[in-house]
């Protein structure tokens, strides 16, 4: 099974979208963080989500353990998706992970989206939270609730297969250290819930392009609990850039086609707070 069929999971949209769009979850988070998105998007964009192991299809699979083998991996599945402009979402840790896969590229992405994560200092550490049983426990145990799961067998058995992924997501975060130079030459957009208790920062140290952080109401889930306003205001803001991104590609058409026959052409939850 290739990269792209492991790494990524595609959750709507055309076969040959005009956008790709890419989700990064959180910490013990996978696809299903973005099932709430489909209905706000264009028709003409693609969802798909990165599913890292222990999760959705991988819930078998031993947990990850070196992020950086991580982030190549994204980097190889994004890469195998061709030559539609890529707009990357990182929510919270899922953010880190977008930052350094949209640096390693090999075609630039149109746009680099982060949600509900300050900016790491460059050269530094990921500023996520260690772990912490007790604490993380408690955090699954109230966000399953808070989802409608009040069955305490239910609720107990989730929290004991939810820990570990969390947490070893958290341990990924740990091992990674900031880029020190900007490696983005992509736009970054930076959403922040006014209810997250993190500063509005735009991402402006990691990209030699445009940077902007943008308030919503909301809290640390943004993505998912403010869905309609969020992904309006981010298609409408990533349109200029995929428009530029497209005319560039269209502007090489003439010479790949000159070296390729005839039908050949290519058709990531964090706790609140913990990101400061």
């Amino acid at each position: 099974m290739s990269d792209q069929e492991t790494w990524l999971v595609s959750l709507s949209g055309p076969t040959e979208p005009e956008v790709e769009l890419v989700v990064v979850p959180g910490a013990g988070d996978g696809p299903t963080t973005a099932l709430a998105l489909p209905t706000h998007l264009p028709l003409s964009w693609r969802l798909s989500s990165v599913c890292l192991p222990g999760r959705g299809p991988r819930f078998d699979e031993p947990l990850a353990t070196d992020p950086y083998a991580v982030v190549d991996a994204i980097v190889r599945a994004v890469d195998a998706l061709g030559p539609t402009p890529v707009v990357l979402v990182g929510h919270s840790l899922g953010a880190l992970w977008a930052l350094e896969a949209g640096g390693r590229l090999a075609r630039p992405p149109a746009l680099v989206v982060t949600v509900a994560c300050a900016p790491p200092a460059p050269g530094g550490p990921s500023g996520m939270a260690e772990p912490d049983d007790a604490e993380d426990r408690r955090f699954i145990h109230g966000l399953l609730v808070a989802q409608g799961c009040t069955d305490p067998e239910i609720l107990d058995e989730l929290v004991d297969l939810s820990t570990p992924v969390f947490q070893a997501d958290l341990a990924l975060a740990s091992r990674w250290t900031a880029p020190e130079r900007p490696t983005l030459t992509c736009p970054v957009v930076s959403y922040y819930g006014t209810w997250d208790g993190l500063a509005p920062t735009p991402w402006a140290q990691h990209t030699t392009g445009a940077a902007e952080a943008v308030s919503l109401e909301g809290g640390h889930f943004l993505h998912q609990e403010c869905a309609a306003d969020l992904l309006p205001d981010l298609s409408g803001r990533a349109a200029a850039h995929v428009v530029r991104e497209t005319a560039r590609l269209n502007r090489r058409v003439p010479r790949a086609c000159s070296a390729i026959s005839a039908g050949s052409a290519p058709a990531a939850v964090v706790r609140p707070g913990s990101s400061r």
